[in-house]
């Protein structure tokens, strides 16, 4: 799964300071996922006042399925 960010510097440097996400379902239907960023990608947009995080998403194992 492919996921994109955008914020600020501070932004962006906090979610990549985080070596695992956790996703959770709409309404707590589903269980939380946790999910690492791989081939993380960072650009500036053409303003220069924000930057896209683009990263690949692959499930840790051992997430909970119940």
């Amino acid at each position: 799964m492919k996921i994109r960010f955008y914020g600020t510097d501070e932004e962006i440097t906090r979610l990549c300071e985080r070596p695992v996400l956790a996703l959770l379902g709409p309404r707590h239907t589903q269980p939380v996922l946790a999910f690492e960023l791989v081939n993380v990608r960072i650009t500036t947009d053409p303003y220069g006042s924000l930057f896209r995080l683009a990263a690949d998403l692959t499930e840790v194992e051992g997430s909970n399925r119940d």
